[in-house]
């Protein structure tokens, strides 16, 4: 199994502060020995205080131990948000198991590839009768151990003997906090899931910079909404709050009127929107019947520039980007006081101690402005792919950048702008589209609430774009004609025109909800495919 260590930069991030020879647990026990008693989760009404937290985490730990769970075996965590959910992450901290974290909606057949890949001997449930029926049905087939965690399953960990005098956790060996301690399977946007290995201090790393660049603390209350088994779920939701000893509100599912209902009921002060998210609030009626008052931190990832101004005039908070990626959690964001023009046009700042460059094709550095290569080390980078040495070293540069494939530019304060995959740049001819660039100005269209721009097969240019488009309730679709006029008014170039329209009623999405280009692409494909050939019956 891949513990890749990182060298020679562990010297220097253990110097500067950013890795700790302390393991998760020994922090997370920490905050729960000081607030015994403050509420540390909050799910469906019911809660759990950090003290009960580490007494059913502790008392799991057990059973994982006398279930034959060693330090160091992989332990596959699938459900929905959940208070058992935390609990089960937590033991296997505790228990210094490796956590493979797989997102709910994934089938039962995709759940036993991926177990297969990690290497999962036990595989944990949760969140449902639904989700743990599922993951059971993976263990069987896989002959692995499976213990499914039902919500009544809590208060018998929590009748379970309590921990020595004193109220702190058994003696337990700590974690070796460089070695591999989590397991992320991307969000599938380019192909069939990896595993992206972690350790203890690169998780610990992107969560206590979120902290400080947000001024989170342990009088917060935090909204997590993004699923579980997604890295913004881990990094900027349940780790923020178990290691600075704030509140986490668990939503199990989104649910836009749900959200906001939980904002106000629990005077919610942070919460982390993925782009679905944001525009779901932007609309949502419901809110404008619901106090939000509470909410100083609002997060909300790939809007563009005219929704940041339409999020800050509704809510009165200035929406902060963020630019990060399962190997490189949480990297880029503006902190809440930045300059507004900053939080409108930029997607932040790199977090201290990261090295974010804008390369050319030859990997030499770009002057500011200049639309380059993203690459990014620092110590949050993954220690590599799971079983997959090849493509760890294709990945990185010979300084330990890794090659992110995105498309972005740094202006001269190092403020970070995301424009794009690689991958996803459409050439016409000649000419290059970048296709967020039209797609956040189709996104001021009235009759737009959602716009994909892919390429599309041409013969004679290579390619050309199409505007792949669900609309808001109750607008008709524009024509391509005055789709095309809207963004001659807007100041977009000709060669960069949509020239075809795709409607649709929902997109193909990741865990993390973001639309997935290539299945747009290929849906769009296969409606031009069934199209009847000019001339033809």
């Amino acid at each position: 199994m891949q513990t890749r260590k990182r060298e020679p930069e562990a010297q220097v991030y253990y110097e500067r502060g950013f890795w700790r020879r302390e393991d998760l647990w020994q922090d997370f026990d920490a905050i729960a020995g000081e607030r015994p008693d403050k509420v540390a989760l909050d799910c469906r009404d019911a809660t759990l205080t950090f003290g009960e937290l580490r007494h059913a985490a502790a008392a799991l730990s057990a059973r994982l131990a006398r279930a034959g769970v060693a330090p160091g075996d992989v332990v596959g965590l699938c459900g929905r948000h959940s208070i058992e959910a935390v609990i089960a992450l937590m033991a296997c901290v505790h228990r210094g198991a490796v956590l493979a974290l797989v997102p709910p909606m994934f089938s039962e057949q995709q759940l036993q590839a991926l177990m297969r890949q990690c290497g999962a001997g036990t595989l944990l449930g949760f969140g449902g009768g639904e989700s743990i029926a599922k993951l059971g049905a993976v263990a069987a087939r896989l002959g692995a151990r499976f213990l499914g965690l039902a919500a009544d399953d809590v208060g018998a960990l929590l009748a379970e003997p309590a921990p020595p005098a004193g109220g702190r956790e058994p003696a337990r060996d700590p974690v070796d906090p460089d070695a591999m301690a989590v397991i992320l399977l991307s969000s599938g946007t380019t192909s069939t899931p990896k595993g992206i290995v972690h350790s203890t201090n690169t998780i610990r790393y992107a969560s206590e910079q979120v902290i400080a660049r947000y001024g989170l603390d342990g009088a917060d209350c935090l909204l997590v909404i993004t699923e579980f088994g997604f890295v913004g779920g881990l990094v900027f939701g349940y780790l923020p709050a178990l290691i600075s000893g704030a509140t986490a509100v668990l939503l199990p599912k989104w649910d836009v009127v749900e959200a906001v209902r939980l904002i106000e009921r629990h005077r919610c002060t942070y919460t982390l929107l993925m782009p679905t998210h944001g525009a779901d609030l932007l609309y949502c009626e419901e809110a404008d019947a619901r106090d939000l008052s509470s909410l100083r931190v609002l997060v909300s990832a790939g809007m563009s520039r005219e929704r940041r101004i339409a999020m800050r005039e509704r809510f009165g908070l200035p929406p902060l980007g963020d630019y990060g990626l399962s190997e490189v959690p949480g990297n880029c964001s503006p902190a809440p006081d930045a300059p507004w023009q900053k939080i409108l046009e930029t997607d932040g700042l790199p977090l201290d101690g990261t090295d974010l460059r804008i390369l050319d094709a030859d990997d030499r550095r770009l002057p500011p402005g200049a639309q380059g290569h993203v690459v990014i080390n620092g110590p949050s980078r993954f220690l590599g792919f799971l079983r997959n040495d090849e493509l760890t070293r294709a990945s990185l540069t010979a300084w330990g950048g890794y090659r992110t494939g995105d498309i972005g530019t740094l202006d001269a304060d190092g403020y970070m702008t995301y424009i794009g995959r690689d991958k996803d740049i459409i050439r016409r001819g000649g000419m290059t589209i970048v296709p967020t660039e039209v797609e956040a100005v189709l996104l001021g269209h009235p009759a737009v609430r959602e716009a994909v721009v892919v390429g599309i097969d041409d013969d004679r240019l290579g390619e050309r774009a199409c505007a792949a488009l669900i609309l808001q309730d109750g607008f008709a679709a524009p024509s391509l004609e005055e789709l095309q006029e809207f963004l001659e008014q807007a100041g977009v170039g000709k060669y960069a025109w949509p020239e075809r329209i795709e409607l649709f009623d929902e997109f193909p999405r990741t865990p993390s909800l973001k639309a997935v280009k290539r299945d747009i692409r290929a849906a769009v494909a296969a409606r031009m495919a069934a199209e009847p050939v000019a001339g033809h019956n």
